[in-house]
Order: C-alpha cells, then structure tokens, then sequence
C-alpha cells in the first residue's frame, strides 16, 4: 500500500480506506525524485484523501499517538465497570446494574473502535511520512553492515 502514490490501488479495508495520505516534503517522494508541486498535483488529480505539509503530518501523528496512549490506558477501566454487580437481589437494583453494565459495555466497546482507528491512522501517517520504510531501510543496512564487517562475528563482536 502506497499513501504517496494516489494512483495505486489501496490495499486494506478500513475506516480510511480509498483516502490516501499525502506528505508535501516526505523523505520518501523526495528519494523517489518527486517534487513538491508533483506530489500535490498526483494526489489532486486522485480525489478524495489528504494533503499534508510535513509540519502538519508530523503534529497530527503526535495527537494519534496521544489519543491512541489514553484509550490504551482507559480501557481497562472500562472493563472493570461491564463486571459490576448490584448492591442487592432486589428487582430494582439488579435492573439498573444490568442497564449500567450494558451501558459501561458500549462505552468499552467505543474505546477499543478508537484504539483501532488511532493504529490504522498511525500506520498511515508514518507510512505517508516514509518513518516505517526509513526505519525498515536502515535496519537491513545495519544488517548488511554487521554481515560483512572484518571481524565476521556481527554486531556484538
């Protein structure tokens, strides 16, 4: 799946599917030889999606991955709220425990869809800001670089 080529087809489904992510400035289409005005103009010509500067990709990014963190840590609490009992047997008691249970269940249920929105929109943004395939291009390099050093014993020595 390729954010930053508009014309390829988007391979996962998903609440952002068919919306590609366009990074102005990004590592990756710099590399590819890509320009700026290019990269604008490839993902004007696409439709639908998103055209961010780095700047603004980078901000973004940060804000998912702090609404991702606090869903993350809420959702165990939401999960201690669906196993509540009722303070008696009575017939009132035990309906409103069943409607709150109900209730805290959907509100789990929410922060776990958010959880999953916020990793698809991570995964995105660092795909489009080419911070996955730097990561991943750099590690076979270091691999590379320690397969091959004098010593022939890696990276430990």
């Amino acid at each position: 799946m390729a954010e930053n080529d508009p014309e390829s087809a988007i391979e996962t489904t998903g609440w952002l599917t068919g919306l590609p992510i366009t990074v102005v400035g990004a590592a990756m289409n710099v590399a590819k030889g890509v320009s700026d005005a290019a990269a604008v103009a490839s993902a004007t010509k696409a439709g639908a999606g998103f055209t961010l500067n780095r700047d603004e990709a980078q901000s973004l990014l940060e804000r998912a991955k702090r609404l991702q963190h606090n869903t993350r840590m809420m959702i165990p609490d939401a999960e201690v709220l669906t196993r509540l009992t009722p303070p008696a047997a009575d017939p009132g008691s035990t309906g409103f425990n069943q409607q709150a249970v109900k209730a805290f269940g959907s509100g789990k249920e929410s922060l776990e869809a958010m959880h999953q929105y916020m990793a698809e929109l991570i995964d995105r943004l660092e795909k489009a800001l080419g911070i996955v395939g730097e990561s991943d291009s750099q590690a076979a390099a270091d691999v590379k670089t320690a397969a091959n050093s004098d010593q022939g014993k890696g990276i430990l020595g």
